[in-house]
């Protein structure tokens, strides 16, 4: 391996933000133990672009000019560093899904890498077994099999770990990548201790510039009330809603559907070939949210069960920033009249409690809190481009910013304290300890100590300015107040916008079926619905702190549309939802009806029986699926003026289309949809198969039921003579319990065992016919 320049290239996938976290950190440790090293990148492998990223080893990439001014486009890398998760049942999380789509390709050349040695730290849990790293393990070998060179061992996080990934991180960039920096001839910086020097300079890196435009202190930029007694949000207003749009669009999906101005779904991007998309150089690509407005907001759970469980129907009628960008000619092709499919992903941008917010700037210095409300201008400090913050709304106000760009909820990372401890006021009393404690709580040594002070006890941001009152503390004269800093005024607005992360948006599985949706939909309304099932984040930590998640909290503080607003004439700005909709998992659902699905009495209305297997939430895909063939059903039996009669149903008595097992704790308390269920079941419509797991002495999980079901040879039936489908959808454990299950069924039945069971799997799963959807 040679290299003429000493540049390491950092890029990340990432679902949770832990391998985003890990790049942070090794980027950090590494600028400060290398200082002539350069490190760039810092950015997801979709951001770094699909078609930069497959030329690297392109002996002419270097003189290929640099289309955008961003780190993350970095020319003629010479070591990558790269930062892997997994999610799911060993699946690549969305930030890498275009890259790793384009690096499938049977087209490219054995030799695409040749010149890009790297190396590769992968982050999974070990309680998942054979999936532990395995994204991470698959881009390693396709790496190696397109002719890249690994400069050293894998590197491997474990969630469940005593350190968890970070600490799994240090052990092996010290054991393990230094060599490999070593091996550069880096010059290494002289540290007599032992330890990493601390420049106080470095820790306050200032990313953005901030102009005070206008003093207002008496906006409010959480709510304004206005005189029809609606409510309407700083996004919303025209002074503001433009620049809050740029913003938003930025957290854009790749994959997000595109709509035309009559809401129906476009023939673009989403649809293109991955080795299409550069999202790296077109940022126009990407979409500002649509908006929904929440018209049923239900609660599916009994009122004495601890688990608040919503259902939400939302309208999506209107778009932000419309004239920010248009479709290209060619893409204005209506793609299907459905504007999406059945287990489809809706994105949703939340915003923080007013209170919160209000907590929070509270806890800020004197002078930045008195300009909380003030109308601010944003500029991002060219030569400080970092992927790792996207830029601020341009103009808005600081209140307006924290309540809805800020996640001030989230559970600051140990980069974020170690940068925060600089701006611990020293002429505190307790100004200097609390500057070594942020430290060591973002040390290694200190591992055990963060995760029982943050981890563990869910402190966010503004429960660590409230601990941390050196933070905010300051002499301010009052001439200077008036300017907004002072010579005692550590962290200025400018390093606040520095050092805060923003809100990503959360992903639900749309719980509801388009087809059906359509069919019940009135043809004047504009727009279309989609349902959700929200399982709303709360608890106690072993302190005693309540903890809440911040989308679902959002979600179930919106009020529903009242009955008699919900037409399209009266527009409600309080209870509008920002939301994007992406492909999900189950996007290849049979639809083909059977060939004799005109003579009945039949024994399916499908050439494919599908069985869907979930718990808790997990059954809002598998509802969408169930109820898109019941939908198509009825389509076809009112194309042909037939009606469901007695001796029709009959026949699906022993072999029903759709098979459900589902699993809640109790039916009388979370039996999400129950009425649906067994209506369905009762029609003969559905083979339905209950898991209450605490219904009775014994607890009863839905792993267990599918095993049982005739007498245990149901899932081999399934599979092998009918060619069914099988979808799975809850949390990781279950669902590697639930292919457990699987594989040992069709292990026992098939002469190659286990090995062929699972190899019969990955067959099913590239036809669209297994498919899991998980996650922690």
């Amino acid at each position: 391996m040679t290299m003429n320049e000493r540049t390491i290239t950092v890029l990340y996938s990432t679902q949770s933000g832990r391998a985003k976290a890990c790049a942070r950190r090794s980027s950090r440790l590494l600028r400060s133990k290398y200082p002539s090293l350069v490190i760039r990148g810092n950015c997801s492998f979709d951001e770094f672009g699909v078609t930069r990223f497959l030329s690297l080893g392109s002996s002419d990439h270097g003189t290929k000019p640099v289309q955008n001014e961003s780190d993350c486009k970095t020319e003629n890398p010479h070591l990558l560093l790269l930062f892997v998760s997994t999610t799911g049942d060993g699946e690549h999380t969305t930030s890498i899904s275009q890259t790793w789509s384009a690096m499938l390709s049977k087209s490219l050349s054995p030799t695409l890498f040749a010149n890009v040695p790297f190396a590769l730290f992968a982050l999974g849990d070990r309680a998942y077994g054979d999936a532990f790293c395995a994204a991470g393990r698959k881009l390693a070998a396709r790496l190696v099999q397109l002719g890249a060179d690994p400069v050293c061992q894998l590197g491997y996080g474990d969630d469940g770990s005593a350190g968890g990934v970070l600490g799994d991180l240090d052990g092996w960039l010290v054991d393990t990548f230094y060599r490999v920096v070593d091996g550069l001839h880096v010059d290494e910086k002289e540290d007599k201790s032992g330890e990493m020097e601390r420049l106080t300079d470095g820790r306050r890196e200032v990313l953005y510039s901030v102009e005070i435009l206008e003093r207002a202190a008496a906006a409010n930029a959480g709510a304004v009330q206005l005189d029809n007694d609606l409510e309407i949000h700083e996004w919303q207003k025209p002074e503001f809603s433009q620049q809050y749009a740029k913003y938003f669009q930025h957290s854009c999906p790749d994959t997000a559907y595109q709509y035309n101005d009559r809401f129906i779904r476009l023939n673009g991007r989403s649809n293109r070939k991955a080795d299409q998309i550069d999202v790296s150089h077109n940022i126009t690509a990407k979409k500002p949210p649509l908006l929904g407005r929440v018209m049923d907001n239900d609660r599916l759970t009994s009122e004495e069960w601890m688990q608040n469980t919503r259902h939400l129907r939302i309208r999506v009628d209107d778009q932000m920033g419309k004239t920010l960008s248009s479709l290209q000619e060619e893409n204005n092709i209506p793609s299907n009249s459905l504007p999406y499919q059945a287990g489809d992903v809706a994105t949703i941008l939340p915003s923080n409690p007013i209170s919160l917010v209000s907590k929070f700037v509270s806890v800020l210095p004197p002078s930045v809190r008195s300009l909380a409300d003030a109308k601010i201008r944003i500029k991002r400090i060219r030569s400080q481009l970092s992927s790792i913050h996207h830029p601020w709304p341009e103009e808005c106000t600081l209140r307006g910013l924290l309540t809805h760009c800020v996640d001030i909820q989230s559970l600051p990372e140990r980069e974020d304290l170690y940068a925060l401890s600089a701006y611990c006021n020293l002429d505190h009393v307790s100004g200097k300890d609390q500057s070594e404690k942020l430290i060591s709580l973002s040390e290694t040594s200190g591992a055990a100590l963060y995760t029982d002070y943050i981890i563990r006890n869910k402190r966010n941001w503004v429960d660590l300015f409230y601990d941390f009152d050196s933070l905010f503390y300051e002499e301010v004269a009052e001439s200077d107040a008036c300017e907004g800093h002072s010579e005692k005024t550590l962290l200025s607005i400018s390093s606040l916008l520095s050092i805060l992360p923003s809100i990503s948006p959360r992903h639900f599985s749309i719980a509801s079926a388009p087809s059906f949706i359509q069919m019940k939909r009135e043809p004047s309304t504009k727009g279309f619905d989609l349902e959700l099932c929200v399982a709303v984040v709360e608890g106690t930590t072993p302190l005693g702190r309540i903890y809440r998640g911040c989308c679902s909290t959002y979600l179930a503080s919106i009020k529903p549309c009242a009955e008699d607003k919900k037409d399209n004439s009266v527009t409600n700005l309080s209870n509008l939802v920002r939301l994007w909709i992406t492909p999900g998992s189950f996007h290849k659902l049979p639809l083909n009806l059977s060939t004799d699905s005109i003579t009945f009495p039949k024994q399916s209305y499908f050439q494919t029986p599908i069985l869907c297997v979930g718990a808790g939430t997990g059954i809002a895909p598998l509802r969408a699926l169930i109820f898109e063939r019941e939908a198509q059903i009825s389509l076809h039996l009112d194309r042909r003026n037939l009606e469901c009669e007695g001796d029709k149903t009959e026949a699906h008595k022993q072999h029903p289309d759709n098979i459900l097992v589902f699993g809640c704790r109790k039916r009388l308390m979370d039996y999400y949809y129950g009425i649906e269920w067994d209506s369905l079941s009762e029609a003969r419509r559905l083979r339905l198969v209950p898991a209450f797991s605490r219904d009775q002495e014994h607890k009863l999980y839905v792993q267990r039921a599918l095993r049982e079901m005739d007498e245990g040879s149901f899932i081999a039936q399934h599979i092998l003579e009918r060619h069914g489908a099988v979808y799975i959808a809850g949390g990781s454990k279950m669902a590697r319990a639930v292919k457990d299950e699987i594989i040992e069924a069709l292990g026992v039945v098939l002469d190659s065992g286990e090995s062929g069971a699972k190899k019969l799997l990955n067959k099913m799963k590239r036809k669209g016919l297994f498919s899991i959807e998980a996650w922690s």
